[in-house]
Order: C-alpha cells, then sequence, then structure tokens
C-alpha cells in the first residue's frame, strides 16, 4: 500500500514538475534548487521513475523531459495530475486488495476525512449490487472507492449514485462516439453492454449521513476474451468502443474532478438539478418498457421519469403510476 496525505514524497514531486513542464526540459539544476537535494539525488529518482515505466529523455544541458507516461497508473502519476479541493487529499493506492469499499469502510469507522480515496490494481472479493462479484483482474480496470460525508438525510444516497453515474459518463463521453447510456440505478453501458458500475454503501443515523462509500468499478483494458461466457455477452470495456489513446490515471483524475464538481454543486446549493439533467441526457431508461426486478417479484411497466431524489417513475400496464425506490430493471427490448 502507498498513501496517505496528499504531501508527495521527493521522487513524485520530481515527477509532478516534470508533469507540470510535459513538452519541455527542465534542468536538473532547477529541481536540485526547487527541492533543495543534490543534482545525483535527482539523478537516482529519476532512475527510479524510468524503472516504473515513466519515458523520460535526458539531454545534456538542457536537463529532462517527461515523454509519454502512457498508462503508468500509481499513486504519484495520479496526486501529479489530480486538481481538486477534497476529493484524493487522502489517497491510497493498493496492488492487491479484497475490496476498495471494505478498506475505505475500516477507514471511515477509524474517522477517514471526507474524500479519502482507495484504489486498488487489484481485487480479490470485489463486488456490485446484491452482492455479485465484479470482476476486477489486475491492469484491466480502474477500482476505486470515494468517502463521503454530506450533511444529508439518509433518502439522499440514492441521489449520490446518480450523480456518481452522470460524472462518469460526462468522462466517458469524450471517449465515446455513440452508444453511452446509463440504466437506473446505476449501471452504465455501451451499446447496451455494461462497462461500469456503481456500488454506494453508507452508515447513518437515523436522520443523518455518517459516511458514504461510493464505489467505482470502470472496465478499461478488458479484451472481449476475458470476460468468459458468464460475461461476454453483456460486459464491454472502454478499449473494445474507442480509438483515443486510453490512461487509467487521465480517467482517474478526471472522474475525480467532475464528481467533485457534482457533488459540492449538489450539497452547496441543495439542488440535484445540475446532475440530474446530464443524467437524463445518458438514459436509457425514461421512456421504455421495463421489467422491474425486487427480490422474488417481478412486474411489467413503462418508465416514465426518474425524479430528482433518484426514485423511477413508472405506469403500469393498467395505467397506474408509482414510483420505485430500490431494486433492478430489465429494459425488455434489449435484455430480453
Amino acid at each position: 500500500m502507498k498513501g496517505g496525505e496528499r504531501d508527495l514524497n521527493t521522487k513524485d514531486r520530481i515527477l509532478k514538475m516534470l508533469a507540470e513542464n510535459k513538452g519541455r526540459f527542465i534542468s536538473g539544476e532547477q529541481i536540485s534548487e526547487e527541492l533543495g537535494i543534490s543534482r545525483t539525488a535527482v539523478w537516482k529518482h529519476i532512475l527510479k521513475l524510468r524503472e516504473e515505466g515513466h519515458r523520460i529523455q535526458s539531454v545534456n544541458r538542457l536537463g529532462y523531459q517527461l515523454v509519454n507516461s502512457g498508462d503508468v497508473y500509481d499513486r504519484g502519476t495520479i496526486l501529479s495530475r489530480l486538481n481538486t479541493k477534497i476529493l484524493g487529499k487522502n489517497l491510497y493506492f493498493y496492488e492487491t486488495i479484497d475490496s476498495t469499499n471494505n478498506e475505505l469502510k475500516k477507514m471511515a469507522a477509524e474517522g477517514a476525512c471526507e474524500g479519502t480515496v482507495v484504489i486498488a490494481l487489484c481485487q480479490t472479493e470485489g463486488r456490485g449490487r446484491r452482492g455479485r462479484r465484479w470482476q476486477s483482474d489486475a491492469g484491466s480496470g480502474i477500482y476505486m472507492s470515494v468517502l463521503l460525508k454530506p450533511d444529508l438525510p439518509p433518502t439522499a444516497v440514492q441521489s449520490i449514485t446518480l450523480l456518481a453515474s452522470s460524472a462518469v459518463c460526462k468522462v466517458l463521453e469524450k471517449y465515446i462516439k455513440s452508444g453511452l447510456g446509463i440504466k437506473w440505478p446505476n449501471d452504465i453501458l455501451i451499446n447496451n453492454k455494461k462497462v461500469c458500475g456503481i456500488l454506494t454503501e453508507m452508515t447513518s443515523e437515523p436522520d443523518k449521513v455518517q459516511a458514504i462509500i461510493l464505489g467505482i468499478g470502470l472496465n478499461v483494458w478488458n479484451r472481449e476474451e476475458d470476460f468468459g461466457d458468464e460475461l461476454k455477452h453483456t460486459a464491454t470495456s472502454l478499449c473494445l468502443n474507442t480509438d483515443r489513446e486510453i490512461s487509467r490515471t487521465q480517467l482517474v483524475v478526471e472522474i475525480l474532478k467532475e464528481l467533485e464538481d457534482l457533488y459540492l454543486n449538489f450539497v452547496e446549493k441543495g439542488s440535484s438539478a445540475k446532475f440530474m439533467d446530464i443524467w437524463r441526457c445518458f438514459s436509457v431508461t425514461i421512456g421504455r418498457d421495463i421489467i422491474v426486478i425486487q427480490g422474488e417479484n417481478r412486474w411489467q411497466a413503462k418508465a416514465l421519469d426518474v425524479l430528482d431524489d433518484g426514485r423511477l417513475l413508472v405506469e403500469t400496464p393498467d395505467g397506474k403510476r408509482q414510483t420505485v425506490l430500490s431494486g433492478e430493471i430489465s429494459i425488455r427490448s434489449c435484455d430480453n
């Protein structure tokens, strides 16, 4: 594990300087003076960064230049690019963990501050809603959990789920030309196949949220054969649907920034209008014939809208309107 306050160590600070001057050379002397270390120490840190996969060019009398970070994915690279006020202030990065949500729950119980983020390269017990397993192979995706502590009633947790899916879609639309959508409440799809899931868990008092653990699992580098027979017809990944260069680090940075912007707007203004406008734009649920699944009960309806508190407004075949707060849906024309 690597983590803690956003107090970068010397190596990470050098990486941050190089990233901020990307496309330009920065001299070893300048790095040495700004960080208060010797030129020899600078060189040793450069060698270590290269060992981690960073492409750093060195030219006599010019200095060092970050040529291309590609998909280098580690705590230092994320922090060197992160531009948020709260989210990621505390960032922990694991190679392997049972579940980022589980780990962040423990941290929250021990007093972790709002905005703490846990990321893992691999999860051994990654899960989605209803306790379903979430495939979390090393190097294939983004497995991240974010701690939120809004001064809101427990009923607001559904809104946070919709807010998060809106934030992720705003980022993914830069990569996906068509077919990107959200199926209520939390499935992000590309051409009707799931690319991202969001798991929201909460601890609360009767009238106040104590902590919300927001888990995001995004398939990035998975190939079709990686999904196996169980998932190959229902799951997809970002790389299978875009020609754009992909960086998990950049995706994390952009998702955290978009998530923070929408979250702060929500808690400060007390209005869900901003993220609900985004959610409705990406909805593949509204206006569709669906099957509502609540435990063993299944019933048909037409999805009319999603209310600002996250409830799904539906109309049953006999013309009765009602709202659905929990459960799942199957879009009949797509899934059945």
